[in-house]
């Protein structure tokens, strides 16, 4: 009797602290709700929206590689009043928002971009955004994240441990997902630069092999991050959307539901190339459909479409060479102070070695 007595008031006591646990977590998502979400780029707010809207999701806003402009992709300033037509709940940029960030690159994308759009924008920002340690001085946070009815948008930084995510950005990835054990969410997206999620992992080894990987070692993508999210991913629907991709990607789009975590993968990005387009995202009543948005005006297939197999069968056109543009390229180069740091770089390690060579040589 005692037993049993015991066994009863176990489950009871487990009942209240699960009881304990919603409330608290469904006052964090009130707390975050009411607490208005603000682009620290255009300073519009996330308003709020019905059951019914749509988001936008693209990365590599700064377009070609080559791009020394200081302004954004030209496919993407060209559609500015397009995207607003659409009227979406926010604009999210994957990384490479800028090539480089400095006073002329901010200016040029304040007036030219940001100031433009009619919907608040956000950024997880990639490698170029962070040169120079700029960036957060003007723009702030660069990991946090958000709700609105059925979904939670989480924002990461892949670029701060090297694509891996640690400490306080770790413990915030881990509270998200503790709001996304609410009742009400339905839809988990996660937004960052780097397909953290691809590496070491057989079968996109040859997707994304010109894009950002981790330098030294390997990311806890595997030990610390994918165990938290297939918790959720049994009962959530779950989409991770990353915008590092190489110029020579087949599509601006990669889509592909993983059997193994029950997450879908996705890249998008821009290069100012034919190909550019962008995804938008529709939510209706918490069901999620996708839609590609050409920005030159070509035909594309559903994404569902540019799978692994599309990926695996379509190779990347071969862009000609135009020599006329030597004389430019190299004149771009040499004013660019990467070139001039590279150089310096290589010079004193030569001198370094050269030094060393001949000291060694004298002890013989």
């Amino acid at each position: 009797m005692k037993e049993k007595s015991k066994q009863l008031e176990k489950v009871i006591n487990e009942k209240i602290n699960k009881t304990i646990l919603l409330f608290y977590l469904m006052l964090m998502l009130l707390h975050t709700a009411s607490a208005q979400t603000i682009s620290p780029f255009n300073k519009l707010p996330v308003k709020d929206s019905s059951k019914n809207y749509s988001f936008i999701v693209s990365g590599h806003f700064h377009g070609a590689s080559t791009n020394a402009s200081s302004f954004p992709s030209s496919s993407l300033l060209a559609n500015i009043d397009s995207i607003n037509g659409l009227n979406p709940l926010f604009l999210m940029s994957l990384g490479d928002l800028f090539l480089d960030v400095n006073d002329s690159y901010i200016s040029h994308y304040n007036y030219s971009l940001f100031s433009k759009l009619k919907m608040p924008m956000f950024n997880a920002v990639g490698n170029h955004d962070l040169a120079g340690n700029v960036y957060e001085k003007w723009y702030g946070k660069t990991f946090f994240f958000f709700s609105n009815n059925s979904e939670l948008f989480i924002i990461l930084n892949t670029e701060i441990n090297d694509g891996s995510i640690k400490d306080e950005q770790l413990k915030l990835f881990a509270n998200a997902m503790d709001t996304a054990l609410l009742p009400q969410i339905k839809n988990v997206f996660i937004f960052s630069h780097r397909p953290v999620w691809a590496e070491r992992i057989k079968k996109y080894d040859k997707l994304f092999s010109d894009n950002t990987r981790t330098a030294i070692g390997n990311n806890n993508f595997k030990e610390d991050i994918k165990p938290i999210i297939q918790k959720i991913s049994k009962n959530k629907n779950v989409f991770w959307l990353s915008g590092s991709m190489g110029g020579m990607a087949p599509a601006s789009f990669f889509f592909d539901k993983d059997d193994e975590t029950n997450v879908t993968f996705m890249q998008t990005a821009i290069r100012d190339l034919p190909r550019d387009a962008m995804l938008q995202i529709n939510i209706n009543g918490g069901i999620v459909s996708l839609k590609g948005i050409s920005l030159t005006g070509q035909q594309l297939l559903h994404i569902e479409k540019y799978n692994m197999e599309y990926w695996n069968k379509t190779i990347a056109p071969e862009h000609l060479f135009n020599y006329r543009l030597l004389p430019y390229l190299a004149k771009q180069m040499l004013m660019h102070h990467f070139f001039w740091l590279g150089f310096f770089s290589c010079f004193l390690f030569i001198f370094c070695i050269s030094f060393i060579r001949k000291r060694w040589k004298k002890r013989k």
